[in-house]
């Protein structure tokens, strides 16, 4: 299990670094936007929680497609977009509900507590689902047909889980 996760981890490395700095300007936003409508605007929290979220899913969006899946195979756009807007609308759901359970069950009312709600649990959750369902079905690898050896064709930028066991391999020999 723990040399499956290792592997998996040095496979996506690069597009986690890349969607986890996208994440980072588009939380940052987020964070602006959530205080700006409960602090000045004195809109609900929930209201707060889904404006930064909305503001953060295009700047993801943005991001993603052109930066750290850019190599990925593009689909029509109009399916893209679409997935993609489920996807974080899916996590923005999560996200939101870590702030109305906080507010509306556990009765925690300050901004420090909607704050910790929203981009603690709430981000934190959200990040890891929508990670896994973008790699998986936004902006999924090519799945070509195999070359004459057999062997699938490898993606570019980054070995495959079968080039971390050789070494393995080799040494247990």
């Amino acid at each position: 299990m723990f040399s499956w996760a290792v592997g998996t981890v040095r496979r996506l490395w690069r597009e986690m670094v890349g969607f986890g700095t996208v994440g980072l300007v588009g939380v940052t936003c987020d964070i602006a936007t959530f205080n700006l409508v409960i602090g000045v605007f004195h809109a609900p929290k929930v209201y707060g929680s889904l404006s930064g979220t909305a503001l953060g899913t295009l700047i993801g969006y943005l991001g993603n497609r052109f930066w750290v899946f850019r190599h990925r195979d593009r689909r029509q756009s109009t399916a893209e977009i679409t997935l993609y807007l489920l996807v974080s609308a899916a996590g923005m759901l999560i996200t939101a509900a870590c702030v109305a359970f906080n507010e509306y069950v556990l009765g925690y009312k300050s901004l420090l507590a909607a704050n910790v709600a929203q981009f603690i649990v709430g981000q934190g959750a959200g990040t890891v689902f929508r990670f896994w369902a973008m790699h998986l079905w936004v902006f999924p690898e090519a799945h070509a047909a195999a070359d004459a050896d057999g062997e699938p064709p490898r993606p570019a930028g980054g070995p495959d889980a079968a080039d971390l066991a050789e070494p393995q391999l080799a040494d247990a020999e």
